[in-house]
This record gives C-alpha cells, sequence and structure tokens, in this order.
C-alpha cells in the first residue's frame, strides 16, 4: 500500500472548510481551558491515532501538513461491495420527455462505488472532551440522505466520549452505510430535495441532478473496472498464456487477448488479403469489427495505411453498383449499363469497357477476338491469316471490326 499524501500549503477549499469547523465548533460549545497535562496527553494520542491511520489506510489519507497543529486530514472512504450492487433511477415525476428519459438508464449495476470524502480537524480538546469537527461528502448521494450520515457519527461519538474515534468512523461509514440507508437491495438515485433546512452544515460538495449522478457514477466503475483489468492477470483465448492485463488488448465486445497474439491475427489476414474478415477471433462472438485506432496501433502506420486501402477497395468490388474506369481505374457508380468516370471524364459501357454506344447493341469481345480485330482495324492482315481460316470467324472479326471503327477508336 501507497504512504499518505502530505499537503504542507492547504488548498484554499481546505482550508475554508476546516476554518469553518474550527469556528463552528467554537460557537457551538467553546474550546474549553485545559490544564497542559491534559493537552499534553491529547496531543500524544492524537499522534497514536495519526500513525495507526497512515498505516491503515495509506493512500487513501491525505495530511494537510505534517507538523501543522491542529491536526487535519481527508480520508477517502470506499463502501464495501465485494459482489457490486444495482443502481435504480426514479423516474422523473410529471415529466412526459421521452428525450429526457432516455438520457441515461433507468436501472444498471456497478462493481465499484465512488469514495466519500471524511475530511476531519483535530481540537487540542480531543479526544478528552470534543470529537474531531468533520466534513462529509458523497457525490452519489442527495445531501440529505448525508445529513443522516453525519448525525450517525455524532450518535458513534456520543455511545464513547473521550475515545479516538476517527477509525470507527471510517469503518462505520465503510460497513454501514448502503443499510443504514435501506440501499442493502440496490441504490435509489433520486433528483435533489429543494428542502435546505434539513441539510446537515457538514454536508459538501454541490446539488447535483439525477443525472449527473448516474453519469458520474457510470463513468467511475469503468475506470475502476479498467484499473482492476490492467494490474490483474488474465489468459489468453489464443495462446492460453498468462499475462498481465496491460499485455492484452480488449476489444469492443469486452473479448481480449494478448497483445502477440492480436499483431500476429492482424498481419495474417492483411498478408492474405483477408482484410474484411479482422473481427473479433472469438468463435462465440457476433463478429465485432476490430475499431480503426486499435489495427493502427497493432499495424503500425505504414501497414495501416494498406490495409484501410484494402478493406476500400474490398469494399467497393463487393458492391453491384460500381464500376471501374479502364482508363485510370477510378471506381465509377453505375448507371443501368453505362458510368461515367469522375477524375477522366471517360463515359463508358460497363459491360464490354468500351466507349458508350448508346443506340447500338453492345458486342462483349473474348480477349482473342479484341487482339484480333486491333489488327484488323490497323491492316496488320499477315499476322492473323492463320486464325481467320473459318468463314464463320472471318464474318464475325469484320463485324467487330466495324463496330469499334463505328466507335472511333
Amino acid at each position: 500500500m501507497e504512504s499518505a499524501h502530505r499537503d504542507d500549503d492547504l488548498s484554499p477549499e481546505a482550508a475554508r472548510m476546516l476554518r469553518e469547523m474550527a469556528l463552528r465548533g467554537r460557537e457551538e460549545g467553546g474550546e474549553p481551558d485545559l490544564p497542559d497535562e491534559q493537552l499534553r496527553s491529547n496531543d500524544q494520542l492524537q499522534q497514536d491515532e495519526m500513525l495507526a491511520l497512515e498505516a491503515i489506510y495509506g493512500d487513501k489519507i491525505r495530511i494537510f501538513g505534517e507538523k501543522a497543529i491542529p491536526r487535519s486530514f481527508q480520508i477517502l472512504v470506499y463502501c464495501e461491495i465485494p459482489d457490486g450492487i444495482s443502481v435504480y433511477v426514479e423516474p422523473f415525476q410529471g415529466d412526459d420527455d421521452d428525450d429526457t428519459k432516455s438520457q441515461f438508464p433507468e436501472n444498471f449495476s456497478i462493481e465499484h462505488l465512488a469514495p466519500l470524502s471524511l475530511t476531519c480537524l483535530m481540537p487540542p480538546s480531543y479526544p478528552s472532551h470534543h470529537p474531531p469537527y468533520f466534513t462529509l461528502g458523497v457525490q452519489w448521494l442527495d445531501n440529505v440522505k448525508v445529513s443522516s450520515l453525519c448525525h450517525m457519527l455524532d450518535l458513534i461519538w456520543a455511545q464513547q466520549p473521550e475515545q479516538e474515534v476517527v477509525y470507527e468512523w471510517v469503518h462505520w461509514l465503510q460497513s454501514s452505510v448502503l443499510s443504514h440507508l435501506g440501499f442493502d437491495n440496490g441504490i435509489v438515485i433520486r433528483q435533489p430535495h429543494s428542502a435546505v433546512s434539513q441539510v446537515d452544515f457538514r454536508v459538501v460538495g454541490e446539488i447535483l441532478s439525477a443525472e449527473s449522478v448516474v453519469q458520474q457514477l457510470i463513468s467511475y466503475n469503468e475506470d475502476q473496472c479498467h484499473e482492476s483489468f490492467l494490474h490483474g492477470l488474465h489468459t489468453c483465448r489464443i495462446c492460453f498464456s498468462e499475462y498481465t492485463g496491460v499485455d492484452f488488448v480488449k476489444l469492443p465486445c469486452q473479448h481480449y487477448f494478448c497483445q502477440r497474439c492480436m499483431e500476429t491475427y492482424s498481419r495474417i489476414h492483411l498478408k492474405e488479403g483477408t482484410v474484411l474478415k479482422l473481427v473479433c477471433p472469438d468463435d462465440k462472438c457476433g463478429g465485432i469489427i476490430i475499431p480503426p485506432n486499435l489495427l493502427k496501433r497493432l499495424l503500425g502506420d505504414a501497414d495501416f495505411e494498406r490495409c484501410e486501402r484494402l478493406m476500400l477497395q474490398k469494399a467497393l468490388d463487393s458492391m453491384a453498383d460500381v464500376a471501374y474506369c479502364p482508363r485510370c481505374g477510378t471506381a465509377c457508380l453505375l448507371d443501368e449499363d453505362k458510368a461515367g468516370c469522375s477524375n477522366c471524364l471517360f463515359n463508358f459501357c460497363t459491360r464490354c469497357r468500351e466507349p458508350c454506344h448508346t443506340g447500338r447493341s453492345c458486342i462483349i469481345l473474348t480477349p482473342e477476338e479484341k487482339l484480333l480485330t486491333l489488327q484488323v482495324v490497323n491492316g496488320s492482315r499477315s499476322t492473323m491469316s492463320y486464325s481467320l481460316r473459318s468463314p464463320a470467324k472471318r464474318y464475325r472479326i469484320s463485324r467487330l471490326s466495324q463496330f469499334i471503327i463505328s466507335c472511333d477508336l
């Protein structure tokens, strides 16, 4: 576990919160005048408690000023949800706008819950006379519910006065918040209350809409799931070797394979020209296409450009209404049996690949006939005399020659 964060200078927000807590504490009861011996005893107990808190919570605790008096710190408290938890969003009351309702799901499950932030300041009279001053922030709860948590922390102190209480507070927040709020079977997100009078002054954080709360819960859960995946061990479904998550490639379908196997898989399809089959290798997957940004990382810039060109070529070849210009090779859209090239402006017949011959029947030539016809047109009789012994063939070639001449070839 990493060590605690230490901030020699308080942030403006932290300084303001702690100052307000101390002022309110003085207004409510005032700091008693304690003898020096009692103050030294409290100071020693506070030091011991801080050392214990650092050892237990590590990087989850942030200490404001290593030797500052009074001592102040913030602990991020994570509620225990070992098997995940469901989240339900309360429908809008009196809102029939379907677009508004469809902006976020009505229920979903999460494995990680955003932490509560408990900020404390230990006055000189703690723990002999007063508890620490504190504020509590929970972004996924409305302020009325957070107020009830503040009152529970007061009750815990009242049940064991004159004792160090911060660990008991954190432990209760970790283990009992959901059951205290009635969320054992799932968290319910509601629109924020407007009743300001019920909110405890120690509640911090802005009032968020239900939509904002849901978005934060989903984003936080996705980030934490990704972090857990990166640091965990997983087995590649292709080579069955075990690696940490940082050595894996995760596809949009959530199937994952090791980096080496995915690179080999991608290069094989590129080499064989089967780039349209670059989909998730899992045979039970629905054929999710590997995203371009991921392919670029697997293949490198040069091979990725080649892959893109090949994909475009394959896609065009599979389209029934596309033909290629016989002069420059540009893809053209068909208009019945004709097409016009946007690059060289050549209009051609898509059946015989010759210039358009509107009003004349199209005669499709075999390669041999094309050669013989061109030889007839150019007057090269001697080179083809052996091929024109058949009267039928001579008649067909003659017709083809006339056709080509009429087309101004």
